[in-house]
Order: C-alpha cells, then sequence, then structure tokens
C-alpha cells in the first residue's frame, strides 16, 4: 500500500479494489453496450443510413443486425459470467453490496446528498451503496433488454429449430405481459434509451467522484487501485 499526497495536499493511501477479472468484465460489457446502442439505433432508424445502387446490392441492415446480435451475444456471455462471480467469486461476492437492504439505501441518500454538499462521504473499498443502486438498476435493464431482444430474435427463425423452440420458452411469456410482439419490440427500444441514460449518468458519478473527492474513481477500474485519506 502506497502513500501519496492529493491535490489538497491530504495523504491517501493506494487501495487495491478490484482484481483483473472485473476490470476486464467492465470495460467489454461497456463496449459490448457501446456496439449494441450504435446498431440498435440504426435497427430502429434505418433511413439513418442510405445504402448506394440497387436495393439488392444493399446489405447494410444485414451488417447491422449482425453486429447487434454480435454484441447481444457478448453481452450476455459476460452478464453470465458477472452473475456467477457475484455469488462464488473467490475474490469478492459482490451481491451482498446491491441488495436493497435499509442500510443501503440510507447509505444511497446519504452519498446522493454529498454530491450537492461536495462533501466526502465515508471510504467504500468497491462501491458506495448509491453506486450499488445504480448498478443494480442497469442489470435489471440488461436483463430486460436480453430477454425481449431474444424474443425478437427468434421471430425470424424456423419454430422446428431446437433453439428456437428454448428462445420460444424462455421468452413466449413476454408477449401477453407486454401488449403483442410489438409491445416487446416497443419495450425493447424504449429501454435502450434508458440504458443510454443510465450510462451517462454513472459516467458522470465516476467522473464527479474524482474531481470533487480526488479518490482515483476513474482510474481504478484500469489499473485496479483507488486512493483513501489517511491521517
Amino acid at each position: 500500500m502506497g502513500v501519496a499526497s492529493g491535490i489538497s495536499g491530504q495523504k491517501k493511501a493506494l487501495v487495491y479494489t478490484r482484481n483483473f477479472s472485473n476490470r476486464l468484465i467492465h470495460w467489454v460489457t461497456f463496449f459490448a453496450v457501446i456496439v449494441l446502442m450504435v446498431t440498435g439505433y440504426y435497427i430502429g432508424y434505418p433511413t439513418a443510413i442510405y445504402g448506394y445502387g440497387e436495393a439488392y446490392d444493399e446489405f447494410t441492415m444485414a451488417y447491422i443486425r449482425y453486429f447487434h446480435f454480435l454484441g447481444a451475444m457478448v453481452l450476455d456471455v459476460t452478464l453470465f459470467i458477472w452473475f456467477y462471480l457475484a455469488f462464488f467469486s473467490m475474490y469478492h461476492k459482490y451481491w451482498k453490496e446491491m441488495i436493497p437492504t435499509a442500510s443501503t439505501v440510507f447509505g444511497a441518500i446519504r452519498v446522493a446528498r454529498c454530491y450537492f454538499t461536495f462533501e466526502k462521504p465515508p471510504f467504500y473499498r468497491r462501491f458506495d451503496p448509491l453506486d450499488g443502486l445504480f448498478f443494480l438498476l442497469l442489470i435489471f435493464l440488461m436483463v430486460v433488454q436480453m430477454l425481449t431482444g431474444f424474443h425478437l430474435y427468434v421471430q425470424g427463425l424456423a419454430p422446428d429449430y431446437w433453439w428456437a423452440q428454448v428462445i420460444h420458452f424462455a421468452t413466449d411469456w413476454l408477449v401477453p405481459l407486454l401488449g403483442g410482439s410489438q409491445g416487446v419490440r416497443l419495450v425493447h427500444h424504449m429501454m435502450e434509451w434508458v440504458m443510454l441514460a443510465g450510462v451517462i449518468v454513472h459516467v458522470y458519478m465516476q467522473v464527479a467522484k474524482t474531481i470533487m473527492w480526488q479518490d482515483g474513481h476513474i482510474v481504478q477500474i484500469v489499473g485496479g487501485y483507488k486512493y483513501r485519506d489517511v491521517d
């Protein structure tokens, strides 16, 4: 554990917070979400890019859908790995910091208040209660996108294909719940904008904490360390 001084002269200690697998999962998830947002926007608004020549020579939508499916598969696999590590990791079980108990809710309110008062919150080695609840919301949104996305995907498969039958079994309950396949598509499309807002808020929160409290929140997701004030 090294000791350094911040801009304010406050002595700070380096604390190891994130191992390599956790940082890798974060960045794979980040780039997969970016790919899905960009390609998903085109799928929802295909006139954003015009092709050239005859229609039968234009494969823009096919290419965009291919990369959308590829990004979805990467995100789904990464999400399953994250769930496994959240409960069974030998390094740290993250689920304990994301359950919305009374303690975490009040802790999240306290941290949220610090963004307005500029008062520094208590040190949290990995992520604070507000981040924990926010990550829980983002994961819920990713699960919604995964289920609705699979249902939209399966409609282009032959119904007797075994993989299609598995997806139908797992996602067909969404149809009556959301008012038909168009409702599934609408939810999938609207959640893209909610996810985009969530990503923007997440980045803002981490940058704000890094600037206001000089804890190195941005640095930790690259190198695995952040700073803690020491006497």
